[in-house]
């Protein structure tokens, strides 16, 4: 019985003290980094961060930044442990490309979420229809506190063969600069995320807003593509979301939930588990996370590796193969 005791007592102690250790691995607390107060990003990031904050050993705490641009830095040097960006800026930022002035090699894929949708809309009474009818018309341009916003907004155009040259550009800082100046009335147009607060402001302010379709041909989205990588035309359904009054073709990318590469892997791990498991409170936290679901959490269209530790989580899942350890071995490599 002693010796039982003993053993026992043993077994108690290696156990709790790997567990310590596990528990260590995961920082009390994270960064959580975002677009700008208002921005569909920011919410987003708020509620993600909620959910985790509530099911893991972290507290996330958000923070707001003009774009990734400003963040993927922080990221690189391990200031910041997380961020939420489309999969168009990861991609640029891992290669060192259009916005980014040399690559980022430390930012992984957490996990990949539901597409962004994006497009240009104006007060639901214009005679404005489809992205064509913009020539001419004035539009905020320039943005540089958020510039992705500049490359996503000529890739909109591209679709119908218009530049910023066939416009009247209206300069503006960033995206909420841009929704005040549609507001205050001073452009015929804004560029905006669907379902985004700042969406919600325009059509309370104005009296209702309408999106309008890009032009959804082959020559459009491979224009598109090119433009804005990993882009690609998507039509929403009338009643979808406010301003999508009728069949609207918009842009669309996907989300990702990045981390840096130094994060632990326990904390990685214990991130996705927890948006998994409880992937239902991710929509009650913010309404457009409701689409961020488990089927689409891994890809093979992934632009950018994912986390060591999240690989481990995926497997036990059983949504992790051979191919997408190829696909891992390929991307690390580029």
């Amino acid at each position: 019985m002693k010796r039982w005791i003993e053993s026992t007592g043993i077994l108690f102690v290696v156990l709790a003290l790997t567990l310590g250790v596990a528990v260590a691995e995961v920082p009390r607390s994270a960064t959580l980094a975002t677009h700008s107060v208002g921005s569909l990003y920011n919410a987003m990031g708020t509620g993600i961060a909620t959910v985790l904050s509530r099911n893991t050993p972290m507290t996330v705490r958000v923070q707001p930044f003009a774009g990734p641009p400003a963040w993927v830095p922080s990221m690189e040097r391990g200031e910041t442990d997380m961020g939420v960006l489309t999969g168009a800026d990861a991609i640029m930022a891992n290669k060192g490309i259009v916005l980014y002035k040399r690559p980022f090699k430390n930012v992984r894929l957490l996990i990949i979420g539901a597409a962004l949708h994006t497009g240009f809309y104006v007060q639901k009474d214009s005679p404005i229809q489809s992205v064509a009818d913009l020539k001419g018309k004035k539009i905020p341009t320039d943005f540089p506190g958020t510039p992705i916003l500049k490359l996503s907004s000529t890739a909109s155009l591209a679709t119908a063969g218009l530049t910023y040259d066939d416009i009247v550009k209206v300069p503006v800082a960033d995206l909420m600069a841009g929704s005040r100046a549609f507001i205050e009335g001073r452009t015929d147009a804004c560029y905006h995320a669907v379902r985004s607060p700042a969406v919600e402001e325009s059509n309370a302010r104005v009296g209702g807003i309408r999106f309008i379709s890009l032009i959804d041909t082959p020559e459009g989205g491979k224009k598109m593509g090119e433009i804005y990588p990993g882009s690609y035309p998507f039509t929403l359904k009338k009643g979808s979301a406010t301003g999508i009054l009728t069949d609207t073709v918009v842009m669309a990318n996907d989300v990702y939930l990045v981390v840096s590469k130094d994060f632990s892997e326990e904390a990685a791990y214990e991130a996705a588990k927890a948006l998994w498991e409880h992937n239902k409170e991710l929509g009650e936290a913010y309404r457009a996370l409701g689409a961020w679901r488990p089927a689409l959490m891994v890809k093979k269209s992934a632009l950018i590796p994912y986390h060591s530790g999240v690989i481990k989580f995926f497997k036990e899942k059983g949504k992790w193969d051979n191919e997408m350890d190829a696909v891992q071995a390929r991307l690390l490599a580029q």
